[in-house]
């Protein structure tokens, strides 16, 4: 029953609208998308989308793999399955991009760069951090801490002991030096022992809790009050409200999960298409956003409806674009290679 949860589709549509709201807000104050405030005061907190990501990825995880664990027979499957999820549209996407850089298109002052060295290659398509260097899509930093946690956890599945020694090992550093890694600051050490890895803990968490009975109403009222306080009084000493952040994040989805199972809450299919095609969305929505935005002013369109008709219209445009790139491209890559795991396990049997 767990695993049929449209809640957790609702969360990732949410999150990453939230980031790409965001980034475009960030964007339009730049002096080439007309270097305006819009929305700020609503977005500011939107990149808090990706801290949300990796609670759902850790309950996500748990959720399909804890019968996993222990059973060897089963590591086979688990890899290609989150090999097939992460990295084919990732170097779809990658490739295009450095293709677009080669050729010129963009600005020279983007954030988007081409990797230097072979270990920045390596770094950038492996997502395994050699060197300190950021990949083409930037906002793929967050990829090296999915990595490593489906690394630990897939060890979880090798053997249950070495496994636990591993996920505590993993745990162990983020908590002790508990130090939230900055945009500037990645480093092939620091990213593996950053605070960020302790929300696949809480997600995971989240997850054991579902097993028991409730409506989730006191979960999602504590855990929505948890995260509004922890958003207004932002940000605490020594980093309590990305601490907050976490058990609130991880209470709303225990509540939210529990409320679709007890039949007292339902996701419209919008909602839950964009949470299908948010791991395009996410990888492709600066992109798609800076396109936009220099069609809207360059055909003039901006100075009709002005900064903040250009934000909904861009940011509308810019859901709707991943949402097709996710028909069109993604979906299908990802049905089709994951028909080729399905033959080849009844050709086993």
């Amino acid at each position: 029953m767990l695993k049929t949860l449209t809640t957790l589709q609702a969360g990732r549509a949410l999150a990453a609208i939230s980031v790409a709201a965001f980034h475009l807000s960030s964007m339009m104050e730049l002096d080439r998308y007309g270097g305006q405030e819009v929305f700020r005061e609503y977005t500011k907190h939107g990149h808090l989308g990706v801290d949300f990501f990796f609670v759902l990825s850790g309950f996500i995880i748990f959720l399909a793999h804890v019968d996993d664990i222990g059973k060897p027979d089963a590591w086979r499957i688990y890899i290609y399955r989150r090999f097939v999820r992460l990295f084919p549209i990732y170097w779809l996407y990658t490739g295009t991009f450095v293709l677009l850089i080669a050729l010129g298109v963009g600005n020279a002052d983007t954030v988007a760069k081409m990797p230097q060295t072979f270990g920045d290659w390596i770094t950038s398509l492996s997502l395994i951090r050699f060197t300190d260097a950021n990949p083409p899509l930037p906002v793929a930093w967050t990829l090296f801490h999915e990595l490593a946690f489906y690394a630990v956890f897939s060890i979880l599945i090798l053997n249950y002991r070495i496994g636990l020694v591993a996920f505590g090992v993993f745990m162990f550093f983020p908590i002790i030096l508990f130090h939230y890694v900055g945009v500037d600051e990645r480093t092939p050490f620091n990213v593996y022992t950053s605070a960020h890895n302790l929300y696949f803990l809480f997600g995971m968490g989240a997850m054991w809790l579902c097993r028991y009975g409730g409506r989730g109403v006191v979960e999602f009222t504590i855990g929505t009050c948890l995260t509004i306080f922890a958003l207004v009084t932002m940000p605490l000493p020594h980093e309590l409200s990305k601490l907050l952040l976490g058990f609130g994040f991880a209470l709303v989805l225990v509540g939210a999960a529990k409320l679709e199972l007890s039949g007292h809450l339902h996701i419209p299919y919008l909602l839950r298409l964009i949470g299908d095609a948010s791991y395009t969305i996410y990888l492709i929505h600066t992109s798609i956003s800076g396109l936009l935005l220099k069609i809207v002013i360059k055909v003039g369109f901006h100075q009709i409806i002005g900064a903040e008709g250009t934000y909904i219209v861009v940011l509308t445009g810019t859901i709707a674009l991943g949402c097709l790139a996710y028909l069109v491209i993604e979906r299908p890559l990802l049905n089709s290679l994951r028909r080729r795991v399905a033959n080849e396990n009844r050709q086993d049997n």
